[in-house]
């Protein structure tokens, strides 16, 4: 199963979350870590329930995101995965840049140029993201070109 393959079914038909609210905990520390290593508590309550705007999620038997993050314990095995598919498809790229140059065609492993339904879901969902967070300027540019 590829990277993209994998959010989508991960994220389900319509933006759902399909995993249970202590995944969710765990995708949202390692989003948060991602964007800001140092993030604060603030921010990353933040990142949790601006995940909910664009992103149906079942938090039950939590009443929200807060309860969840004092009560639950995050389970890191989704995160693990995505972090394996992520290594795999930077591999990928790195090999077909190595064959073919700097300028290879990626293919579907080019989020931004694959036409692939999930590589246009991803692209859209950081579009939506794009209207609760405040992204570098130079990765705004490029979500605004979208």
């Amino acid at each position: 199963m590829g990277f993209f393959s994998f959010i989508s079914k991960l994220l389900g038909i319509g933006r759902h979350w399909n995993g249970s609210p202590e995944q969710y905990l765990a995708m949202v520390q390692y989003m948060a870590k991602k964007n800001n290593p140092n993030f604060t508590l603030q921010e990353f309550l933040q990142w949790g329930e601006v995940m909910q705007k664009v992103m149906k999620v079942n938090l039950k038997p939590y009443k929200d995101f807060r309860e969840l993050l004092e009560k639950g314990d995050p389970d890191y095995s989704m995160v693990e995965k995505l972090d394996g598919k992520l290594s795999e498809l930077n591999k990928r790229r790195e090999l077909k840049q190595a064959i073919y140059g700097p300028n290879a065609r990626l293919g579907d492993d080019d989020v931004m140029n694959s036409n692939s339904k999930s590589a246009i879901e991803a692209r859209n969902m950081v579009k939506d993201l794009s209207q609760h967070v405040r992204f570098s300027d130079d990765d705004q540019k490029i979500i605004d070109d979208m």
